[in-house]
């Protein structure tokens, strides 16, 4: 049996791929194009992060109200829980309903209201610039003036935005977090002029607290409604002495919240007008810039000299 010894020849440099020696040498022959394209790219980019307007982000910092309905509700929760419950009423010392109102924050119902009264419209589409001396809005002629939103001139469209792209571009500004330990929360709003992101911020406050106080006096109005509609029907003695103990419950408790007017959140730390911008970074703009052009012209310049050389290697031709 005969054997046969091969020998493997050693892979050429085409085979291995690009030589990372003529990569640097066609890099280096073309320097002085590379420096003066990425000159080019940078000065551009500083010019593009120039014409980018300051914005401002304004924060306030929230406590959780606990709803707690006191001594009483809670002691009835346990004996008269199930009666209650038919009738829709909660008696329990209600849990955390801190999520709860931070969806109802972020839902279309609360943000459309807030929009139609906070004039947002003109504030996120129509503003270009904000004066600091006269502390005023610069707005885009070509889209609203004289308190009017134009018309498209082809189209003959309103080029008023809609509430649903006035609440996806609001949802983007407005950010909310609750820290995981202490349970505070802090909603804050980014806009060019800093007044306005204060005053949206205490306004969405104002809201929330009015709403969810407004939705517990109804509540509570409803539930003494139909215990004194039971009242009327019922001759037992100790199911009248049930009703009239739960509706001084319930009364005490809407008397509570009428009083109250921070009612879902409790404000720890009030917004102020910023005085520092919280962006662009043009530093980190500028910086990026510079970088991904550097990258871009000499991949460029790589790809036109191995198309001009034919030596496009397989893999990137496949």
């Amino acid at each position: 049996m005969s054997q046969y010894t091969h020998q493997v020849a050693a892979p050429s440099a085409d085979e291995n791929g690009l030589d990372l020696i003529e990569l640097w040498l066609v890099l280096w022959n073309r320097k002085w194009l590379i420096i003066s394209l990425s000159f080019l790219c940078c000065v551009g980019i500083l010019l593009f992060s120039l014409t980018l307007p300051n914005m401002y982000k304004s924060s306030i910092l929230l406590s959780p109200q606990k709803q707690e309905q006191g001594g009483g509700l809670a002691g009835l929760a346990g004996q008269f829980g199930g009666l209650a419950s038919i009738a829709g009423i909660n008696l329990g010392g209600s849990g955390d309903e801190t999520g709860v109102y931070l969806e109802i924050i972020k839902s279309k119902d609360f943000l459309y209201e807030f929009i139609k009264n906070n004039n947002v419209k003109v504030n996120l589409f129509a503003a270009n610039e904000w004066d600091k001396e006269s502390n005023t809005l610069k707005l885009n002629d070509s889209v609203y003036k004289n308190g009017q939103w134009l018309l498209d001139e082809k189209t003959q469209k309103t080029l008023e935005p809609t509430l649903y792209e006035t609440y996806e571009l609001f949802l983007k500004k407005l950010t909310i977090n609750q820290d995981k330990i202490t349970g505070l929360v802090e909603i804050e709003f980014e806009h060019i002029n800093p007044y306005t992101s204060k005053e949206y911020v205490e306004n969405i406050v104002k809201l929330i607290n009015k709403s969810v106080r407004e939705r517990e006096i109804a509540e509570k109005k409803d539930s003494i409604k139909f215990l004194n509609e039971q009242l009327s029907k019922t001759n037992v003695a100790e199911m009248k002495n049930v009703f009239y103990t739960i509706i001084e419950e319930q009364t005490k408790a809407m008397l509570l919240a009428e009083v109250r007017k921070e009612f879902a959140f409790k404000i720890i730390e009030s917004p102020i007008v910023e005085e520092q911008k919280s962006a662009p970074n043009r530093a980190v703009i500028c910086i990026l810039g510079a970088i991904f052009s550097v990258f871009f012209i000499c991949s460029i310049i790589l790809l036109v000299h191995f198309i001009r050389e034919n030596k496009v290697p397989e893999k990137i031709e496949n």
